[in-house]
């Protein structure tokens, strides 16, 4: 090729480049700017909580015992927890040159930068999915809050799964939003296909967020108004995608405990808690109410519950029905509460669950299990809350969007699960970011759409007053 004709391609090939990449305007800059900010501050604060556990709970114990089983390539040591964190808390330890995790007050090991490097995560992603659907302000806003959210902050310092619950429920409407994109293109299987394996991940992150990947598989199938038969391949394709990652757990968890187990063996113990009218559905009632029967069957199990954990009110149960099983016996009172609780006083049951719903939202997680963060504010928590549901519910009325729809319609359908079981404060933390994200998109998109009404109706009355001076 001739020098000249060489050096006229590469003069195109750049002008094209040029011209392609997108250009920041000012404004944008600025934002992107104080994004990156606000992600290191947001980093610095979860660093600093990081050593400052002061108490251990069962679930931590639980998380951390089948991190070491998974280090030890041993059996799991109980498939009451998803499994999850503990891969995340044994992978973090592996990198890092340790054999096993330890479970200490203080913490600062493994785990913990394990959650750090979750709510970094977690804040980047707010960012993006805010700046991609509301602008660069918006971003600036969603970030600041999930970053500054005090819970989120003090879960780094544990070794629970809220952080990278967080961060998986966000990147599952992410992903969803990101395959519906693509219809109609050559590639959307493969896009609907990433979309389920992040759906599966996050439910074996958390369990009860697996009704909440069901509601992204209908909105999939039912969205763009497809043909049944287009809609049914793109919400099978979803599924089948989440079971593939599933499956694995599934069938090794089931063949250890010779029994189905969806996900985890939970939900019956967490069931009978949520549906015992007289502990008013919540773990320290319920064993304060059979703390008298404990006692008199167990006295070295006698004791209150973060000393002892709640196994003592379990072997009770089985103790009540001779020959079953623990699961069995408590599954057989879980149907003596439905029958004696949720059909024999209804509305008392109902009653109950509402003020669980209620308080689940409403009350701010202070670090829980029997210990205090002074830093946790429950103005805060209501303001950012108040703020985010109106922006999530006005942004919905004023545009439509089908982020927000979808982000309501799972964050509803994951805390409505939750009331009949062991629902507690804890567990808004793990929802609060996508709640704050969406929130903030909503108001902002809403904030857009009434300016645009009132400046149109400006423009329509404008020739009305000119008419009516002449």
């Amino acid at each position: 090729m001739l020098p000249c004709c060489r050096s006229s391609i590469d003069q195109k090939v750049k002008l094209s480049l040029r011209v392609s990449r997108p250009k920041f305007t000012r404004s944008q800059t600025i934002a992107a700017a104080l994004i990156v900010l606000i992600v290191i501050a947001g980093g610095v604060a979860r660093h600093t909580a990081i050593g400052t556990n002061t108490h251990l709970s069962a679930d931590e114990n639980g998380y951390v015992g089948n991190a070491n089983r998974i280090l030890s390539d041993e059996r799991y040591a109980t498939f009451k927890w998803p499994p999850g964190t503990s891969i995340a808390f044994a992978l973090a330890t592996r990198l890092s040159g340790h054999h096993s995790l330890r479970l200490t007050t203080h913490a600062s090991g493994p785990a913990q930068y394990t959650q750090l490097a979750a709510g970094v995560l977690t804040l980047m992603l707010v960012a993006v999915l805010a700046w991609i659907f509301a602008g660069p302000w918006a971003a600036v806003i969603a970030t600041a809050l999930v970053a500054s959210y005090e819970p989120l902050i003090e879960a780094t310092r544990t070794f629970l799964s809220e952080p990278l619950g967080a961060l998986v429920l966000l990147a599952a409407v992410a992903a969803a939003m990101l395959a519906r994109s693509r219809y109609g293109t050559r590639n959307e299987l493969l896009w609907l296909l990433a979309a389920g394996v992040m759906g599966g991940i996050a439910c074996l992150t958390r369990s009860d967020m697996a009704i909440g990947m069901a509601v992204i598989a209908l909105a999939l199938t039912l969205t763009k108004r497809p043909g049944w038969r287009t809609g049914l391949l793109r919400g099978g394709v979803y599924l089948v995608a989440l079971m593939l990652v599933l499956s694995p757990w599934l069938l090794y968890a089931s063949s250890k405990e010779g029994r189905f187990v969806p996900i985890t063996t939970a939900g019956p113990d967490a069931f009978f808690i949520g549906s015992y009218l007289p502990g008013k559905g919540e773990l320290v009632p319920t064993e304060e109410k059979l703390a008298p029967e404990v006692c008199r069957h167990f006295p070295q199990d006698c004791g209150r519950y973060w000393q002892q954990s709640s196994a003592p009110v379990f072997r009770l149960i089985e103790a009540r029905h001779p020959g079953l099983s623990e699961n069995a016996a408590v599954t057989k009172e879980n149907i003596t509460n439905v029958r004696k609780y949720a059909l024999g006083k209804p509305a008392a049951f109902t009653s109950m669950l509402w003020a669980k719903f209620w308080k689940m939202w409403t009350t701010a997680w202070t670090g829980g299990n029997g210990t205090y963060n002074p830093d946790t504010s429950p103005a805060q928590h209501k303001i950012y809350l108040i703020f985010a549901v109106i922006g999530l519910l006005a942004g919905i009325a004023l545009t439509r969007r089908f982020l927000l729809v979808l982000s309501a319609t799972v964050l509803l359908a994951v805390a409505i699960l939750a009331t009949p079981f062991n629902d507690q404060p804890r567990y808004n933390v793990s929802l609060m970011a996508l709640l704050i994200c969406s929130g903030t998109i909503g108001a902002w998109l809403a904030g857009e759409r009434l300016l645009a009404m009132w400046r149109e109706r400006r423009t329509e009355d404008a020739p009305r007053a000119a008419a009516a001076a002449s």
